[in-house]
């Protein structure tokens, strides 16, 4: 991905070119030509100070670039004519062939050529936190740049590389949004007062230049005196002092924020910008979700009696399901691997047996210390289940934990290639496999994925027990915030790569529009779909470029002030666009590196926090702003009157301090008390000055 550099002397020159500069400069000029010293050292001077102001963020955003693009480049083995080489991931073009194995980051977008089945972590692109299987009906032959394969060993053809890959587009359009310092919002429209108010001075100047000189003879009676009238005027108009005041009330502000509200701000714009926030869009998984799949014990779904009462010898007496869903449970447990608790599935399991010795009581506890656990067959892509052999009052049992059709029959769908092969007893029945499938799809359409667990004797017929839902549940905080957001006027959408029923279960869960539609729908520009965008409740099944297309939609055909929040690689072009990009505390580095504020606390509830401060450091802000450019008005009207109406000469070292001083008073605006508002706040260019 080629890098956008700006050489040092354009970022040094730009900060000499601008209304306010320009106009400091001609001032600079003027008082040359009068020669007038004093005046010159003064606004040379301020010149140079806001130079300085405006470079130092220039250098940060170039800072942060270049975190961002330092990385160390990984290689690949690729086969060229035939003959294997390992090269650089950079070297890779369209065509070239290269070999995928268990722990490889995929360097390019790749079709799959032959060999083992893949099992590919997808997370970087979609949020999702359980593995896909390429080649496969579902998701097909083709995969991603950015993905990282888990298990299985394969040959694959170059695609697309660099900025042509999903991924990579997505990291050039982060570098040119960090190519330079952004400015806020609120700062554009100021500016376009400011512009305004010179653009006036200017026409007054030359009007004064016009009147003293040639209408009372100025240029031969006292030339100084007319250029440095017309020099005051034109200073007065300029709010000096302004850079210098708005980088001191943000710098506490921010050091306010990381202090008291967990926020620490890596662009200065964000901390106005969250004040004007219309709409939040958020990532789902790891952002309102924990990114930690979690077992629903109250939905555990036992299939029938059979199983538990001739294998597991569960009695009939008292509250059954009870008994039958503690069992289900431990069955899992007792095909899972204790040390994997880092994996998506076992660790579910695992904190689920957790949590239900907290809810059930230590008598649950002590039924798990009838089993013994001998061997443990790990999960395969092809057998797609775990088989474990577990001792049990002196006999084996056979425990299998997996996709529900591979789990009531291993021969569903073709033969594989596992040691032990079976069909439920109870599948013989054509009803018993249809009530299955009917609670998996009733499972799967509420958002949850599901874990089947059959067991048998060894020798002996193998019993489908039931089917355990699991899905990444919400963080602690999330719903809570998302009421706070909303009620303070902030519309809060959400765009994930998950599936659409999952995203419409989460939401539901914690308190949002359900209305969320497939991620395809905003892939082609139009009118249509930027109305789609902005009336949807957000987006499934979405690519990284998706969620920046959203963010885009909704601030250029909208006019809205749009926050991202995200945590993975793939919610980065999307922070990096939206004026307030927040990573949250688990933040992978290439999140952070695009964000424009980075949570130091779990949860979401820092946002709200970060929200509130911002609206009050905006209140001060548009105090002060409001005060000098009404104070610059006044002080520009009563300048031009003493000098058309009574011919009074102006010393422009008396208006410079006139100015200077009333900005240093108004500095303590910075830690005034000022109240949140209940609104998002938008600055127009009439509330500025009226």
């Amino acid at each position: 991905i080629p890098a956008v550099v700006t050489p040092l002397w354009k970022m040094i020159l730009k900060q000499f070119t601008g209304t306010m500069p320009v106009m400091l400069e001609i001032s600079c000029a003027i008082s040359g030509l009068a020669k007038d010293w004093p005046d010159l050292g003064v606004i040379a001077t301020m010149l140079v100070v806001n130079a300085i102001l405006g470079f130092r963020e220039e250098m940060k955003a170039k800072k942060a670039l270049e975190e961002l693009t330092n990385s160390m480049e990984s290689t690949i083995t690729c086969l060229r004519d035939g003959t294997p080489q390992v090269i650089g991931v950079t070297q890779l073009v369209p065509g070239d062939v290269i070999h995928l194995r268990g722990g490889c980051l995929t360097p390019a977008d790749v079709t799959w050529l032959e060999g083992d089945v893949l099992s590919i972590d997808t997370a970087a692109l979609t949020g999702e936190p359980l593995p896909r299987k390429y080649p496969s009906d579902e998701y097909g032959p083709d995969i991603l740049s950015g993905t990282t394969v888990k298990s299985g060993e394969a040959y694959c053809v170059v695609r697309a590389t660099g900025v042509n890959t999903e991924i990579g587009q997505g990291q050039a359009d982060i570098l040119a949004d960090r190519a330079s310092a952004s400015v806020s919002v609120f700062e554009q429209k100021v500016m376009v007062v400011v512009n305004i108010l010179i653009g006036i001075a200017i026409v007054d100047t030359v009007m004064i230049i016009l009147v003293q000189g040639l209408a009372r003879n100025g240029f031969e009676t006292d030339e100084k005196k007319t250029l440095l009238t017309a020099l005051s005027i034109m200073i007065a108009a300029i709010p000096i002092a302004l850079p210098l005041v708005l980088n001191v009330t943000m710098a506490i502000g921010a050091y306010h924020m990381a202090t008291e509200h967990h926020a620490i701000v890596t662009r200065m714009s964000a901390l106005q910008d969250i004040a004007s926030m219309d709409v939040l869009c958020s990532d789902k998984t790891g952002t309102l979700t924990t990114a930690k799949m979690s077992i629903n014990l109250d939905l555990i779904w036992p299939a029938a009696q059979a199983g538990f009462e001739s294998v597991l010898g569960v009695s009939s007496n008292g509250d059954m399901t009870a008994e039958m869903q503690k069992m289900l449970l431990l069955m899992a447990v007792m095909s899972a691997n204790a040390d994997k608790k880092d994996d998506a599935i076992d660790g579910a399991v695992l904190r689920a047996y957790d949590k239900a010795v907290q809810e059930w009581g230590p008598e649950f506890a002590e039924k798990k210390a009838a089993f013994f656990q001998l061997s443990l067959t790990g999960f395969n892509p092809e057998v797609k289940r775990t088989v474990a052999t577990v001792d049990f009052g002196g006999r084996k049992l056979i425990i299998a934990k997996g996709l529900a059709t591979k789990v009531m029959d291993t021969a569903a769908g073709g033969a594989d290639s596992g040691a032990l092969q079976w069909k439920c007893a109870d599948c013989e029945e054509p009803s018993f496999v249809e009530a299955v499938e009917k609670k998996d799809f009733e499972l799967s359409s509420a958002g949850y994925k599901t874990i089947a667990v059959a067991a048998g004797f060894e020798g002996g017929p193998m019993y489908f027990l039931g089917l355990l839902p699991m899905i990444d549940p919400p963080r602690f905080d999330t719903a809570i915030t998302i009421q706070r957001l909303m009620e303070a006027g902030v519309e809060v959408k959400m765009i994930t790569g998950d599936h659409l029923n999952i995203a419409k279960e989460t939401a539901r869960l914690v308190g949002m529009a359900t209305n969320i539609l497939p991620g395809e729908m905003t892939r082609e520009a139009s009118y249509t779909r930027d109305e789609l965008i902005r009336e949807a409740g957000g987006f499934a099944q979405v690519l990284p470029r998706d969620k920046r297309e959203c963010v885009l939609a909704l601030q250029r055909s909208y006019d809205l002030v749009v926050g991202m929040t995200g945590d993975g690689v793939n919610d980065a072009p999307a922070l990096s666009a939206a004026q307030c990009g927040i990573a949250v505390d688990d933040a992978t580095d290439a999140a952070k590196n695009a964000a424009a504020m980075i949570l130091t606390t779990e949860g979401l509830s820092a946002v709200f926090g970060a929200v509130v401060e911002s609206r009050k450091i905006f209140a001060r802000l548009f105090s002060y702003v409001s005060y000098r450019l009404a104070t610059t008005i006044q002080i520009l009207i009563y300048l031009s009157v003493l000098v058309y109406a009574f011919d009074c000469a102006l010393d422009p070292l008396y208006v410079i301090l006139l100015a200077l001083f009333n900005d240093i008073t108004m500095i303590p605006i910075a830690e005034d008390r000022q109240t949140a508002s209940a609104e998002p706040e938008h600055a127009g260019v009439g509330s500025l000055v009226g």
